[in-house]
Formats: structure tokens, sequence, C-alpha cells
């Protein structure tokens, strides 16, 4: 036992010996001793700690880099901190030297006591041991997205049953502090809202109540264009008849803050947290609407939720986006919300293995699981008839992965994030995200390390995010790395950005990292694809016609478009109609770069000697104005091609 030393997951992760802080600088150690916290007293396999600290791209060295980590905990926390058992490693932890093992103890004190005020007392006593949202301070989305998400709806809902019993003891007043804070830090969560209600009501501010809910009801429209939930609806109504805002159900008050159908891991599905320096607006409000509403119902008839597909290229943001989307909506789905990664450790996962597991979600024991393929898609939309639950498939690869997976049920939506628009999906709205504007981007910079910060040095914050190319995941690895690092400029920063052969190297902090984005994309495309993309990449100019490309790459016209078109459903490519000119590809500027370092170390140089050579008489043979020599020679590909210096000029446009 570590008998000197004090834990807390909740807030900043800290580490108290007799006392005084003892600092855990490296972003690494916190992400391990979090995870072993988290699970205090029970094993962690080495397995689950590798993926806590690099997701799906661990090292090859990681075994060897954990085994350093451990090492580094035991000397700062003592020998016998970090215990190594044959399934991985584990900390052995009095529950009273841990603020989650505290809480967890007088959780279940409140929730068995019968008395109000002592149960009242035992859940504020449990909330008292809390330093707030957990693991604030963890760069592990992992981690986050499981046993992290899963603590911190547990306090959530234990903030909730407080208010609850303390207000049953006429404790109005007293609950507003905590309440408002909750809502401020939640605004479209309507249970909390509905409880701030009762209390304000209860503590006779009635029109404070009032005026609550109508402020609630103008957010919902103006941001969600959603009206109120029936537990908001029916805490106004109680207000207005001159009731006492009781639970509208009798037992709801006792029941368990746990107590729900049976959860499988919640890694796999539970909703991960909401992001909330990465918010924008304009786009989450229009998605949330077209989730929830028709676009032109009939008169008098019920708004029913649809499945939505978000897609878009790497680190544009998809999955952040449909969780803060199935945060704003979830009290539209009070049965649950179930969130699925369909992207695996060895690619795609099947959809009769994700069926399984949801089925479980939703009370099945796995004994009781059908094997046939036809019963186990019945039970599966026989467990959602009914019921209002919205499932997030994030990742999903292709229309038959997903199709399968959707409701049938009007009571129910999906929220589908993919690369590929997946087009023959029927019954399906598609919204394309896309890159940062310059305000969207600034203002989530702003967001992660201060206002004042950026507001100190514009100028560099704006190259910035031009270096960015206003990508949304690199914009948030810049601001991660300004964050860890408060005594560097930003103009500091940005000067590593301008060296493009490192730029995607600097574009990296923790699991998150470009480099690792893009390459996802990159491996689900055929290898002759993967040739074309890499290739291009070497030709200088803003973008290129099919004719172009063809003579590159030595290939028919027909089949180079076919390329150029698969490539762009992926997102590896853009695609614009100019007139005059017409369809015309061109790279995103990190896309670019990450086509570059794949082409020479995948590319003879014979290969791309010929790419270019071939582009140039393309460009020369062209029926329009002759073109001016191209600015500069790319990379790696020497100053005499074709017989003369390289010209610092741009070519021009066809």
């Amino acid at each position: 036992m570590l008998d000197d030393l004090q834990f807390g997951v909740f807030g900043p992760l800290t580490v108290r010996r007799n006392g005084h802080v003892t600092e855990i600088p490296q972003a690494k150690h916190r992400i391990v001793l979090a995870a072993l916290l988290l699970r205090a007293n029970r094993a962690v396999t080495q397995e689950e700690l590798i993926q806590h600290l690099w997701g799906d791209e661990p090292p090859l060295t990681a075994r060897k880099t954990l085994q350093g980590y451990i090492a580094r905990l035991r000397k700062v926390l003592g020998p016998d901190a970090v215990v190594s058992r044959s399934s991985g490693y584990a900390m052995d932890v009095d529950g009273d030297r841990l603020d989650l093992g505290r809480f967890d103890r007088l959780l279940a004190q409140a929730e068995q006591a019968t008395d109000a005020a002592e149960r009242a007392r035992l859940f504020r006593a449990a909330l008292d041991e809390t330093g707030g949202t957990p693991l604030v301070d963890v760069p592990s989305e992992n981690l986050q997205q499981g046993d992290g998400a899963a603590l911190l709806e547990r306090w959530l809902n234990a903030t909730e049953h407080w208010a609850d019993a303390e207000m049953a003891i006429g404790r109005h007043a007293e609950v507003l502090p905590r309440l408002k804070a909750l809502v401020c830090e939640h605004p479209f969560r309507e249970s909390a809202l509905s409880r701030l209600m009762r209390a304000l009501y209860g503590a006779g501010r009635q029109a404070d109540a009032l005026a609550t809910y109508q402020e609630a009801r103008q957010l919902l429209d103006r941001e969600l264009g959603v009206d109120p939930g029936e537990e908001l609806r029916g805490a106004h109504q109680h207000i207005l008849g001159g009731l006492h805002p009781a639970q509208d159900r009798p037992d709801q008050e006792a029941a368990p803050v746990g107590r729900a159908l049976p959860a499988p891991p919640a890694a796999l599905f539970s909703l991960p947290p909401s992001l909330a320096e990465f918010a924008r607006p304009r786009p989450e409000a229009d998605i949330v609407r077209r989730l929830l509403q028709d676009p032109a119902p009939a008169e008098g008839t019920q708004l029913h939720p649809k499945t939505l597909t978000l897609h878009g290229g790497a680190g544009v943001g998809k999955t952040t986006m449909a969780v803060r989307v199935a945060h704003a909506v979830s009290d539209h789905f009070p049965d649950g919300l179930l969130y699925v990664e369909l992207e695996g450790e060895r690619g795609p996962r099947q959809a009769a293995d994700v069926l399984r597991e949801l089925v479980c979600a939703l009370g099945v024991l796995p004994s009781d699981v059908p094997r046939e393929p036809g019963a186990l898609l019945a039970l599966y939309r026989g467990l959602l008839s009914h019921r209002r639950i919205l499932i997030v498939l994030d990742g999903a690869a292709n229309e038959a992965q997903v199709r399968p997976l959707l409701p049938s049920s009007a009571t129910c939506a999906a929220l589908v994030t993919s690369v590929a628009m997946l087009p023959t999906l029927g019954g399906t709205e598609h919204v394309r995200l896309g890159l940062l504007t310059t305000a969207e981007a600034l203002d989530i910079l702003g967001r992660m390390i201060g206002p004042e910060r950026v507001a100190a040095e514009q100028d560099a914050a704006r190259e910035l995010i031009e270096r960015c190319g206003a990508l949304p995941l690199a914009v948030r690895i810049v601001g991660a790395r300004l964050l860890e690092r408060p005594h560097w400029q930003l103009a500091q920063l940005s000067s590593r950005l301008r060296l493009e052969a490192r730029r995607l190297d600097e574009l990296a902090v923790g699991e998150l990292s470009v480099r690792d984005s893009l390459a996802l994309s990159y491996r689900s495309v055929e290898a002759s694809e993967r040739r074309a993309f890499r290739l291009l990449s070497l030709l200088e100019m803003p973008s290129f016609p099919v004719r172009v490309a063809a003579a590159a790459l030595g290939l028919p016209a027909d089949r180079t478009e076919e390329f150029l078109e698969r490539l762009t459903a992926r997102h590896l490519l853009e695609a614009d109609f100019v007139a005059g000119s017409g369809v015309r590809f061109s790279f995103h500027p990190l896309v670019r770069l990450f086509a570059r370092e794949r082409t020479f170390d995948e590319d003879s140089v014979h290969s791309r000697h010929e790419t270019v050579r071939n582009a140039l008489r393309a460009w020369y043979d062209s029926p329009a104005r002759p073109p001016a020599p191209p600015r500069a020679a790319p990379p790696g590909l020497g100053p005499t091609l074709l017989g003369g210096p390289w010209a610092p000029v741009e070519l021009s446009p066809v």
C-alpha cells in the first residue's frame, strides 16, 4: 500500500505525498497513472495501456517505451507504486487514498439510504470528494472515451440526484450554485435545466424559474432548432399551475444513480465526452436540425429523427462533431446513446460482430444472442422498436458495413461518420465537413490557449492557421502544443512550421498526428491509386486537369480519371470545375506534403523523374497559350532536368 500518497482523478490528475503536491509533468506518464488509478487494485493489460498511449498506431518500441514509463512512475512514487502482474500492471491503492474510491463508497451509501436527510448528506459528501470534471489534463482520447466518459456521466448523474435529495428536504436555495454551474457547462442538458427550474421555484423565485425556461427554449430553438423535451416542459407546466414541481414519477427520486440497461465495455458503447473548445456553432446547429427535423413536415405531423452521414477528409473533425451533436440532442433520446467505432485494429469491423455487441448493450445476455444473421438482425430491430435511441456509427468503411446497423424504428436516429460519402445509403442526408474558416480557427485556438494569448500575436496566429491549412486536427495539435508550452510565443511555433520538410513532424502531439490520420485514408485505397496519389504530388502547380495527370502517369485518360475520382471520393484530392478549363484536381497543402513523403519512400528516382518529364511535356504540348516554365524543381529531382535549370516562375493555367 502507498500509505504516504493521496491520488485524485477528478479535475486535474493530482498526487500528494504527506500533503505536498508531487508533480507528474509528462503527459504520457499521466496517461499511464490515470489508467491505473481508474482501475485501482485491478490489473490493466499492456495492450490496454498501449492503446491509451498511442491509439491504433503504436510505435514498434511501444512495449519497451511503456516499461520506461512504468519505471519512471516507480522512481517518482516509490518502487512499490506500480505492481507487475502476469496480465499487466496494477496500483494497489486503499480506497480512502483515492478520491474516486471515496466517491464510489459514499455514492453507494447514498443510494441505499432511506432517510431523506441522510440521503442528501451522503450525496453531498460524495460530490465534495471530487474536484469537478474528471481527467481534465490527461491527453488520451482513448481513455477519455472509455473509462473517463463513464465516470463523467456518473458524476453528472450524482450531481442531479444530490439536487433531488436536497430539494426533497426543502433545501432548494442551497442547490442553486452547483446547479447553475452544471447548466453553464452543459447548457443543452435538459435534466439539469429542469432541476434548476424546480430549485428556483422552490426557493420562492418563480419569475426566475420561468425566465430560465424561456432562455432554455430560445437557446434550443436558436442553436438546435428543436423544442424543449418532456421533462423540461413538465417542470414548466408545474410552475405555471402553481404546483410543486416534483419529479413526474414518484419512484424516480429513489432510483439508484447507476441503474440502467446492462452495458457493454464503455470504450465501445459509451458516448465520449464533448470537447467544448472545438465548437463550430453554425455547422453544428445545422446538423442538429437536419438530424431531428424533416425538411418540410406536413401540417399536424410529428417530426421524426433520421439518419445523417457526416463525411470529409482525414482530420476535419467528423468524430468530434458527431459527439458534440449527440450530446446536444441527448435529451431527445432518453432511452440511450450508443457509440460504436467501426474501424477495428485490423481494419473495418464486420457488421455481424457489431450487431452482436449492440444487442448485448440493449440488454440481451451473450448466451441468448442468435447466431443466424437474419434472426440477429430481427432481434436488433425489435429491441429498438418504440425506443428513443441515438446510435453513433463512427468511421464507416462502406454502405454494406453500415446498412444492417441502421435502426428501422422512426423513434430512433443514427449519426454516421465516414471519409467517403456513402451515396447509396438510402434514406440518408449527407453533410460534408470541410476546413475551418479563419474566424473559427482563431476562436478554437483562443478557447484552447486563451484569447489574450491569441490577441497578443494576431499575425502569428493567422500564420499558424495558414501553415495548418485550416485543418481542424492540425489547429487542435497546434493549440495542444502551445497549451503544453506556455513559455512559447506563437511566432516561435509558426517559425518551426515554415520548413515544409519538418511540418508534419511538428504537427503531432500525444496520440494526435496529422501524418497518422492521413495514413488511414492512404491505406484505404488500392495500390495503383496510392501510386498515382504519390507521384502526382510532385507536380508543382496549384491544380491540374486529367490530361496532364494522365500524361504524368503514362496512363490512358479514362483510367486516370477513374483514379482521380476515387482519390477525390476519399478526400485525398480536391476537385473543382473551372469555367473554360473543365474539372481540375488539387492537393490540400498538408496532404501534398504527406504524399511527397510517401513517394520518396516508395517510388524510384526514375519513376519520379519520368512523372515530371511527362507532365512538363503535356504542358508544353497544350493547345492553349504556351505556359511559362515551372517555378521550382520538386525536391530531389535535380537542377538540370530536361537539359536546363529550373526557373523560378509559375506555370500558367490551361
